[in-house]
């Protein structure tokens, strides 16, 4: 580990503003990114991987096998997902399903149709084995450590593969939307 990474870390553990600050804008870069979709959840977020670096850091389990920035990055991006997974978890997406309740006016109506169109769009345009992780993930709630198992791969690359494939989802979304 370098040194400047090292004096980082030991700052952020005594709670020196300009280390916490440099720690924390790292952070925040990741997840105010647009493409999570998060903007109400972000403060949250943000604490969070703040904790979890704590920890870690004081149980000295940085390896610095990358800079601090990039390990914080990518702490900061695996939490934004994991929190994507809590939130959507108990959510059961039927997109071939048209259940739309009673009290519902025509126009709430029409935009939830529009946006079960835009989900099987952005799905018939994802690589199969975006759809099938994605599946895995969002619709039959397994966790990393199962699907790494289903698909005889590493824990890391199923993590991986789901923010590839959400980045995919969300850049799909957006140029079908424009």
């Amino acid at each position: 580990m370098g040194k400047k990474d090292r004096l980082l870390i030991q700052g952020f553990l005594r709670g020196s503003q300009k280390e916490y600050f440099q720690i924390s804008s790292w952070i925040t870069t990741v997840v105010k990114n647009d493409y999570w979709g998060l903007k109400e959840d972000w403060a949250d977020i943000v604490q969070d991987v703040r904790i979890k670096l704590y920890l870690i850091f004081r149980q000295n389990s940085f390896r610095s096998a990358s800079s601090l920035k990039t390990y914080v990055y990518r702490v900061a991006k695996y939490t934004c997902i994991d929190y994507l997974r809590k939130k959507y978890r108990h959510q059961k997406i039927n997109i071939d399903a048209v259940e739309i309740a009673e009290k519902t006016d025509n126009f709430t109506a029409l935009v939830q149709q529009e946006e079960r169109e835009m989900l099987r769009l952005i799905l018939a345009k994802l690589s199969e084995r975006c759809r099938k992780t994605l599946r895995l993930v969002f619709m039959e709630n397994l966790s990393y450590k199962k699907i790494a198992s289903l698909l005889n791969i590493a824990e890391g690359t199923v993590k991986s593969r789901v923010f590839r494939c959400i980045k995919q989802a969300i850049e799909l979304r957006k140029k079908f939307t424009d």
